[in-house]
């Protein structure tokens, strides 16, 4: 990987696993999206654009002794090709750290890698909840042709419940019955640890059992608003072409620069699979 210029910076191998360790375990832990989408891995970040196909012909199979039976047939319905973007951010390491690393055997301090490794993450649930629309990207919140509905009043009790209820009914009527994911902001997410009428039974607890894959919370989810669906390949995924990794920009001032970044893209197929409340 010639263009991640490491070799000019004045680290170690092992420094450099280091980091690399750092940024993976960091964004492990903050990512969001990840944890219930599928990862299409192309691991070529030459790799300008990517196929964005919307898929038709989804009802149900038919079933016939004969196969005689007229029956939808499965196919790319439309496709663009979209330009796949970076989500980076830049930190820098002084130059007196490294050679007090080098000089005292003392461990690099990677605050400012951890940091900027989380800034990333965060960058990138972003982008899956909310798109870029001057890319062309939509995201889960408002995808075109996404089921929609209204909250019922998360601060009463039950509101979280009713509300995910809803949302499975309406999963359900389009045939979505199962890899189910429910979706809140952090602080929607709470008012839902209160106990739930006499059943002794917390709310959250009612609603966890509504979601085979999980109930999830993330600050790209705007509070008050909140996104179910059903997860698979067939309605979407994320289209990587390169990992979150590390490379070296510059040595300005006596100071070291360094960019975590990323080229990705998420990949909407069915947004019928897709229900927002608003």
């Amino acid at each position: 990987m010639e263009f991640l210029h490491r070799e000019e910076a004045p680290l170690t191998e092992e420094q450099w696993k280091q980091i690399d360790d750092m940024v993976v375990n960091t964004a492990r832990n903050t990512l969001v999206g990840r944890r219930f989408i599928e990862i299409t891995p192309v691991n070529d970040p030459s790799v300008q654009s990517v196929p964005y196909d919307t898929i038709t012909g989804t009802n149900n199979g038919a079933c016939g002794l004969f196969g005689e039976k007229d029956c939808d047939v499965v196919k790319v319905g439309n496709r663009k090709f979209l330009p796949l973007p970076q989500i980076y951010k830049d930190f820098k390491i002084h130059w007196r750290d490294i050679e007090t690393a080098k000089n005292s055997n003392i461990p690099l301090d990677l605050s400012v890698v951890a940091a900027a490794a989380r800034e990333i993450s965060l960058a990138e649930d972003r982008f899956i909840f909310n798109g870029d629309p001057s890319l062309g990207y939509s995201g889960l919140l408002n995808v075109e042709g996404r089921n929609q509905i209204t909250k019922q009043g998360f601060d009463e009790e039950g509101g979280v419940f009713r509300t995910a209820v809803e949302c499975v009914e309406t999963l359900n009527s389009n045939g979505y019955n199962s890899n189910l994911v429910f979706v809140l902001n952090p602080k929607d997410y709470s008012k839902a640890f209160r106990l739930y009428g006499n059943s002794g039974v917390l709310e959250i607890n009612h609603v966890k059992e509504l979601f085979d894959v999980g109930v999830f919370s993330t600050y790209a989810v705007p509070e008050g608003k909140a996104v179910a669906l059903s997860t698979g390949l067939e309605n979407l995924d994320i289209f990587i072409a390169q990992d979150m990794i590390t490379s070296y920009l510059a040595y300005e001032n006596m100071d070291h620069y360094f960019r975590v970044f990323e080229i990705l893209a998420l990949r909407i197929k069915n947004p019928s699979a897709i229900c927002v409340v608003e």
